[in-house]
Parts: structure tokens; C-alpha cells; sequence
């Protein structure tokens, strides 16, 4: 697992992918996250988000969130700031946790699969994770689609606290070194997916 030595107070490269630009946030971000993650519906399915979502909080959630890696995601088109996409150190296990969201207006759109297969290279490229892991709420059939095409393995059932709606049940999945291994060399191996089949995946 990273050491602190990895969690550096320096400027992140962007991550470039097909349609977007995953760049590490500034408190310049609050505003649009506060707008963005001021959403029942977002709230309900993340840990700690809560109802309603404030300046204040932007803020908060952007000062105390020591090591991790915070990158907004960034759609190349027009500049738009879609999301949130994470890496962060857990305390009980050798795994880095993976966690995200998108702004309710750019859903369905495949954004969030994008996204975390980039995430997931850099974890295990540059951060030389040797896991991640990744849960979302046993309702939020999106979320575990994303998960799927990840290429994660189901772990289990359990308990999670939600900032909104209290103890909650929540699936838990992980990927190690080796299965990523696996599969990018499976990837290599097999012709790309159609521009159409990601923009209709989560």
C-alpha cells in the first residue's frame, strides 16, 4: 500500500481520457461542487454527502481531505466540471478505496466508467497500489454497473453510514494487482469497444 511519501503536497499531472480531464480540485472547485452535490438524489446513494450541500461544505470536505486524492472530472468538449472522482488511504486494510459521483445533468452518458478505469490505471501504475476497493449501496443499480465494467470482485454485504440516510446496507467490491494485470492484458488482446457502447454504459 502507497506510504505518505506518495500523498505529496504537489500539483497532480491531469489524467487525460477519451472525452474527459481528471485534474486534481482547488478550493476554486467549491462553488461547482457545491452545485452540483446539492442533490437529494446524489446524497441518498453516497457515504458523506449530506442534504443540503453548502458552500461551507464544499469547503470543508476540500480542507480536511488529507490523504487523498481528489480529481475533478472535466468534459474536454466544453470545459464543463461533471464530478468527482477519489482515491484515499484505508485505515483497516491494505486496499486503496475508490469513490465517485457525477452531477445529476450528466447521467447515463457513461462518464463515471470513463473515468475510474483511468483512476484505477493510475492507482496501480503510478501509485503502485497493490488493491482497490470500491462499495456502493445495495439499491444503487448505476453505480454497480460501473463497478462491473471495472472489472471488481464481489466481496460481500455489509453496513455502511450515510451522511443523509443513516445505516445503510452497501455491497463491497475489490480488484487486485494481479487481476488488473490481467485485465489490461485481456484488453490488449481484444478489439476496442465501439465510441457508441461506452456512451450508453453509466
Amino acid at each position: 500500500m502507497p506510504t505518505d511519501d506518495l500523498w505529496v503536497e504537489e500539483e497532480l499531472s491531469p489524467i487525460r481520457t477519451r472525452r474527459l480531464i481528471l485534474r486534481e480540485v482547488a478550493m476554486e472547485d467549491a462553488p461547482v461542487i457545491a452545485r452540483l452535490a446539492n442533490d437529494r438524489h446524489i446524497a441518498e446513494m453516497t457515504a458523506r454527502i449530506p442534504y443540503p450541500y453548502g458552500l461551507a461544505d464544499a469547503q470543508n470536505f476540500l480542507e480536511t481531505s488529507r490523504h487523498e486524492l481528489i480529481f475533478g472530472m472535466i468534459r474536454e468538449a466544453d470545459g464543463a466540471f461533471i464530478g468527482l472522482i477519489s482515491l484515499r488511504e484505508k485505515n483497516d486494510s491494505d486496499a486503496l478505496e475508490l469513490g465517485y459521483w457525477v452531477g445529476r445533468a450528466y447521467w447515463n452518458q457513461g462518464y463515471a466508467t470513463e473515468a475510474a478505469h483511468s483512476v484505477i490505471d493510475y492507482a496501480f501504475g503510478e501509485l503502485a497500489a497493490e488493491a482497490l476497493e470500491v462499495r456502493c449501496r445495495v439499491i444503487n443499480g448505476a453505480s454497480r454497473r460501473v463497478i462491473h465494467k471495472c472489472g471488481f470482485h464481489y466481496q460481500g454485504v455489509g453496513m455502511d453510514i450515510s451522511s443523509l440516510a443513516g445505516r445503510v446496507s452497501s455491497e463491497s467490491y475489490r480488484m487486485d494487482r494481479r487481476c488488473w494485470l490481467s485485465l489490461k492484458s485481456w484488453a490488449m488482446d481484444t478489439t476496442k469497444v465501439p465510441a457508441g457502447e461506452l456512451d450508453r454504459a453509466v
